[in-house]
Order: C-alpha cells, then sequence, then structure tokens
C-alpha cells in the first residue's frame, strides 16, 4: 500500500511538473512570438523610414531629372518591396522555426514523462511481482497458518493491486488526455500567432507600398502636369519662333516657299504604286515616308494638302500683289514634276481660278481703292520659252522662213528686257484675262503618259505697274512676273520621243540651270552666278539677283510612284527657300525729287552747293 501510494503520489507530482512545464513552454513560446512581432514592427517601421527617405531623395532627384528618376524610384520600390518581403519571409522562417524547437522539446519532454512514468510503474510492478513471490514463500514458510486467511489476504492484495492498476491507467488516460488538449491550444494558438502575424505584415507592407505607389503617382502626376505645361510653352515658343523667323526671312528677302500636294490621279491609280506618301503634319510642315523606318521632313511656309482650296494656296500671295503697287517688283512661280499641279495652281478652271487672275483681280481692286491718292496705268506681256527659244504670246509672227519669230533678250540699265515683246495697255482685269486667253492658245502644250495636256514651255506673265502720287507727285514702278515652269520629266515614265523627247531635253536642261543659280546664289560666297546657262534664268536675273520679291510653288504628287521626283522638287524648294536674295528695292524717284528740294533750299538761301560737297 505505501508503494502504491508513493507510485501515485511520483506519477501526480510529475504530472504537474510536466503540466507546468507544458504551460510555461506555452508562455514562452507566446513571449518569443510577441518579441519577433515587435521586432518585426520595428523593422517595418525602419523599412518604412528607409523608403520615405529613399522616396524624398527620389523626389529631389525627380526635379533634375524626371524621367530618369521615375525609373530609379520604380527600382528602389522594387528592392525596398524585394527587401522587406525576404524580411517577413526571414521573421516568419524564425518564428516557425521557434515554435518547432518549443515543440519539440514540449514533445521531448512528453516522452521523458512517459518514459519515466512507464519505469515507475515497470519498478511497482516488479516490486509488487517481489511481494508477491515473498507472500509466496511466507505462504510455504507459514503452511502451519490458516491456510484460509492467507488466501483471503492473498485474494484482498490482489484486488487492491487490480484496483490500482485500474487506476494507474485511468490516471495515465486522463494525462494522455490533458497532453493532447494541450497540444492542440498549443498548435492553435501558433497557427492564430502566426496568422495574425503574418496578417499584420501583409497590411503594413500593403499600405507601405500603397504609400510610395500614392507618392510615386503623385510625382507622375505633377510630372506630367509639368510636361504639359512645357510642351505648352514649347508650342506658344514655336509660334513666336515662326513670326519672327517667318521676319526675319522677309528681311533677308528670302524666297518664300509654298507646298502643295495635289489630290491621286487615275495614271498613278493605274501604276499600282498609289500608296499616298507624303503627310503634311502641319501647315508649315511635310514628311516623305520613303520607306516604313524612313522619314524626311521638309518646312516651307505655307503647306497646302490635298483638300486645300485655290483661296488657301493663294493666301500669302495676297501682300506681294499689294507690293507690287507701291513700286516693288514681284516675282510668282510653280516649280514641280510634270502633271503635279503647276498650271492648276497659276491658272485653275474658269469656275475656280488660280494664283494668276486672283493676283490680277485684287491689284485693280486696290488700285481702285487708292484712286483718289495714287494714278495707276497697267501693262501686260506673255511670253513662253520654248526649246531655249523666246517667243511672244500676244502678237506671235512669223520669220523670213515662215517660223515663229524668235526674240532676244538684252541687258539694259532697267535690267533684261525682251525686244520687240508686245505690251498691252490695260485699265481693268478683264482686259487682262482676254489677254492671258489669247496667249493661253498660242502656247506650246502636248500630251504623254503622264498628262494629257502638258505644257511644253515655260510661261510668263508680266503685269507692269506705274504710279504717280496726286499729293507729291512721287512716281513709282513695279513688276508683277508670273511664271508656270514646264515640268521636269523622266523619260521611262512619260515614254516620249521624236520632239516631244526634244522638249522633254529642252525643259530639263533649263530646269537644271536654275538649280544650277540657286545653289550659287545659296552659297556665302558668290563668284559666278551662271544666269546665261540657259534663257529661262537669264530672263530671271532681274528677279533673282535681289532686286524682287520672290515666292515660289512647288507642286507635289502624294504616291509612292512618284516619291524619287516629289524628293528632288522638295529638297530644291528647300534650297531656294535658304536663298537671302536681300529685301527688294523700291522703283520710285522720291529719293530724287528730295534731293531736288533741298538744293532749291539752298539756292534759295544763297548758299553755294560745293560748301556741302563730301570729299572728291
Amino acid at each position: 500500500e505505501d508503494a502504491m501510494s508513493e507510485a501515485a503520489a511520483t506519477l501526480k507530482s510529475t504530472t504537474e511538473r510536466l503540466i507546468k512545464e507544458k504551460e510555461d513552454a506555452a508562455a514562452e513560446a507566446t513571449a518569443t512570438l510577441q518579441t519577433t512581432t515587435e521586432t518585426l514592427n520595428k523593422e517595418m517601421k525602419d523599412v518604412t523610414a528607409e523608403a520615405s527617405a529613399t522616396l524624398k531623395s527620389t523626389t529631389e532627384t525627380l526635379n533634375k531629372a524626371k524621367e530618369d528618376a521615375l525609373a530609379e524610384a520604380a527600382a528602389k520600390l522594387q528592392s525596398t518591396t524585394t527587401d522587406l518581403k525576404k524580411k517577413m519571409e526571414d521573421a516568419a522562417a524564425e518564428a516557425a522555426a521557434t515554435l518547432k524547437s518549443t515543440t519539440e522539446t514540449l514533445n521531448k519532454e512528453k516522452e521523458d514523462a512517459a518514459a519515466e512514468a512507464a519505469a515507475t510503474l515497470k519498478s511497482t510492478t516488479e516490486t509488487l511481482n517481489k511481494e508477491k513471490e515473498d507472500a509466496v514463500n511466507t505462504e510455504k514458510e507459514l503452511h502451519e497458518k490458516t491456510k484460509a486467511e492467507y488466501e483471503k489476504k492473498l485474494e484482498w492484495l490482489t484486488e487492491k493491486t487490480k484496483e490500482l492498476v485500474k487506476k494507474h491507467q485511468e490516471e495515465e488516460q486522463k494525462l494522455k488526455e490533458e497532453l493532447e488538449k494541450i497540444e492542440g491550444v498549443c498548435a492553435e494558438r501558433q497557427h492564430i500567432a502566426l496568422e495574425e502575424a503574418a496578417a499584420i505584415a501583409k497590411r503594413e507592407k500593403d499600405e507601405a507600398v500603397e504609400a510610395m505607389r500614392k507618392s510615386l503617382m503623385d510625382q507622375v502626376l505633377a510630372a506630367n502636369s509639368e510636361r504639359d505645361e512645357c510642351k505648352e510653352l514649347y508650342q506658344k515658343e514655336a509660334a513666336r519662333r515662326k513670326v519672327v523667323h517667318n521676319k526675319l526671312i522677309e528681311l533677308q528677302g528670302n524666297i518664300r516657299v509654298i507646298a502643295r500636294v495635289r489630290p491621286v490621279v487615275q495614271a498613278e491609280l493605274n501604276s499600282g504604286e498609289h500608296k499616298e506618301v507624303v503627310d503634311c503634319t502641319t501647315n508649315e510642315d511635310l514628311v516623305v515616308h520613303r520607306d516604313p523606318t524612313t522619314r524626311t521632313r521638309f518646312e516651307f511656309d505655307k503647306v497646302c494638302d490635298q483638300g486645300s482650296s485655290q483661296a488657301d494656296a493663294y493666301e500669302l500671295v495676297s501682300p506681294l500683289v499689294t507690293s507690287v503697287l507701291d513700286g516693288y517688283n514681284v516675282c510668282i512661280f510653280a516649280y514641280g514634276q510634270t502633271g503635279s499641279g503647276k498650271t492648276y495652281t497659276m491658272e485653275g478652271p474658269a469656275d475656280n481660278r488660280g494664283v494668276n487672275y486672283q493676283a490680277i483681280a485684287e491689284m485693280f481692286k486696290v488700285s481702285a481703292e487708292r484712286e483718289e491718292d495714287v494714278s495707276y496705268t497697267f501693262k501686260v506681256s506673255m511670253l513662253e520659252i520654248y526649246n531655249e527659244t523666246v517667243r511672244d504670246l500676244l502678237s506671235p509672227s512669223l520669220d523670213d522662213f515662215n517660223q515663229p519669230k524668235v526674240l532676244k533678250i538684252r541687258q539694259t540699265n532697267e535690267g533684261n528686257v525682251v525686244q520687240g515683246l508686245t505690251e498691252l495697255d490695260v485699265m481693268t482685269s478683264s482686259m487682262v484675262e482676254e489677254a492671258m486667253k489669247k496667249g493661253g492658245d498660242n502656247r506650246s502644250v502636248g500630251s504623254h503618259s503622264m498628262n494629257m495636256h502638258s505644257s511644253r514651255s515655260h510661261l510668263i506673265v508680266t503685269v507692269t505697274t506705274a504710279g504717280v502720287d496726286k499729293h507729291n507727285g512721287v512716281k513709282s514702278k513695279g513688276k508683277l512676273h508670273l511664271i508656270d515652269l514646264a515640268g521636269s520629266e523622266r523619260i521611262s515614265k512619260t515614254d516620249a520621243s521624236g520632239e516631244r523627247l526634244k522638249e522633254a531635253q529642252s525643259i530639263n536642261n533649263s530646269l537644271s540651270a536654275l538649280g544650277n543659280v540657286i545653289n550659287a546664289l545659296g552659297k556665302k560666297k558668290v563668284e559666278h552666278v551662271p544666269y546665261r546657262n540657259s534663257q529661262l534664268t537669264f530672263l530671271l536675273q532681274d528677279s533673282l539677283g535681289g532686286n524682287s520679291k520672290v515666292m515660289m510653288f512647288v507642286n507635289l504628287s502624294p504616291v509612292s510612284y512618284n516619291m524619287n521626283e516629289s524628293l528632288c522638287s522638295l529638297s530644291f524648294a528647300a534650297r531656294c527657300r535658304a536663298v537671302q536674295l536681300g529685301s527688294g528695292k523700291k522703283n520710285d524717284n522720291s529719293k530724287e525729287k528730295e534731293i531736288k528740294r533741298l538744293k532749291n533750299v539752298i539756292r534759295k538761301a544763297g548758299i553755294n552747293e560745293k560748301d556741302f560737297a563730301g570729299p572728291g
């Protein structure tokens, strides 16, 4: 009985100690988990502070170079997020390791307690067995005592032993159940703690990432706003620059250039190469798409796309027409390959007149408005240069061999003039139109594969104005040259032969001579300008030599079939635009009249003019 009581007390003490150690271990695990969570929170705060410092540095860098800083901030954000994720994983791993270690310790202690209980049970059983043997021996020794009393004691002892064993088994079962409950509680607490720690870490990470994302979005929005402001300022500055540039061009006397793109025509559709490669991006710029990756950009004073009207094309011409009445010489010509729309731009059909007719109508309109102050007279002439010969279109005459009479260009004090050229006095725009219709009927035209009504000559219409100021008697004289150049031709496309081939060669040669003159004028040091290389350039010497205001139309086809020709025309126009002819000179006698007036004042004052004479 004492042994059984001692065994029960030992088992109870062991169970209580085991339960206490379990509770201590659970408390230690909870404290460790709390410490780990606090450490993780501190690290999160440090990481957040570090991310804030990095963000501040990124913001300062962004003001210096926005786009590079955004890329760097994104890289730092990724690095910070990776570090944060790694630290969270390390903290979770550390907590899991701590929990695993605690669990292993509890399991070991449980095994040790079970082993100890088993050893105690074994020892008790051995003791009981030994006592049983002693009892048997005692029975043998006390055989003489009453057998019934001994058997009764033995039966009681056996019953007690069974009760003790049953009680021990019940206690062991209870201990196992309590251990299982403790393990379940620990596991549940561990799982809950890990889930809470993970949720807190995830929430803090999401908050940090969201805060950084919002900050970066604010910076991106600020950068976009600043970019839009810069873009708006740039556009305003570009507009002001264009105004100043145009004024500079006007002062320098540059040839002003208008590019005009015509619609696609049937011949181009038949060619199969009718993809449009000319793109009018703005009112001053156009782009030629050479291939899918190569583009060439050109800038001119104005760009008229396929939908432009005759009025759009004439818009920049109007101020020049007024300059003619003010006493300036003005030259307006159209350049481009055959069939590119030059004649349409300069003349146009009867119901949609071009530059020539609009300019003449405006000239007479302005002269009528100035009638009370200035008296004007007008003369018109019209000629063509065909195969390097000059022909009078208003009064065609034949020579002694029954051939069209050839006129000569001569240099005079008033510039290059065509001797014997017919000049008609005109008083209204309708009279000029009648004269132009007569001259147009006499012009040389022909047809080929590219153009059914191809101009085979360079046409020059000249309107001469003479004005007298009714108030001070100042005389002015101006000239307006309206030139429709024959188009350059590629023989492989026009299929020209015979007389048409000869005409094409002459046209191309004269246009090449014009290109050589433009190239020479474009050089900083002009040693020699080959005006005499063709009749065209010799006649235009006054206009290109710096005594006129010059405007050029470059007419284009929009499709790939004519892309090479279009590029050549655009390159020539760009060279023309770069030529500085100098500001046009006004043709009047106001200076002579002022000198004469001052001489009269000196003479009346009785002063000798020699006293005012300079050296020599």
